[in-house]
C-alpha cells in the first residue's frame, strides 16, 4: 500500500489540526512549505564526493598526544627486568615421514605432528573439499 503526495498532504494537514487544537496556532505559511517540499534522498554520487571532500591531511593524529604513546616502552624494560630465562628459539628438528592420501592416494612427506594416524590421513587438496 503505497502513499501518493496527496495522501501525505492529507495526513499532515491532519496532524496540523490537531497541533491546532492543542492550542498551537497554524499558519498557512506553514502548510504551504510543507507541500512545496519534496525529499529526495541522495545519490550515491553526491555522497562519495561529499567524503572526497574530507582531507585526510585536515585529521590530526591525537595518539602522539596521549599517554599511551609512549606506555609500550616502559614495559620492555620491566620484562626485561622481570623474565628468569632469556627467550629461545623454536627450532627443533622432526623427521618427516611418507604418508598417502586416503581419498586421492597421492603420497606425501609431512610433519609428524600434523598426522594422527597413518591411515587416517587427508591432503590439503581433499580436505577443502566435502566427503
Amino acid at each position: 500500500m503505497a502513499l501518493d503526495k496527496d495522501d501525505i498532504k492529507q495526513l499532515i494537514a491532519i496532524l496540523q489540526k490537531g497541533l491546532a487544537d492543542d492550542g498551537v496556532e497554524n499558519t498557512d505559511e506553514e502548510e504551504s512549505t510543507y507541500s512545496e517540499i519534496e525529499t529526495k534522498p541522495r545519490s550515491k554520487a553526491k555522497q562519495s564526493k561529499l567524503k572526497k571532500n574530507t582531507k585526510e591531511t585536515d585529521r590530526k593524529n591525537l595518539f602522539e598526544k596521549m599517554s599511551e604513546f609512549r606506555m609500550h616502552k616502559e614495559d620492555v624494560e620491566i620484562d626485561k627486568k622481570l623474565s628468569k630465562h632469556p627467550p629461545t628459539q623454536r627450532s627443533r628438528s622432526f623427521n618427516k615421514i611418507d604418508v598417502k592420501c586416503r581419498v586421492c592416494g597421492r603420497e606425501e612427506s609431512v610433519n609428524p605432528v600434523l598426522v594422527e594416524s597413518k591411515e587416517r590421513y587427508k591432503c590439503n587438496k581433499c580436505s577443502r573439499s566435502s566427503g
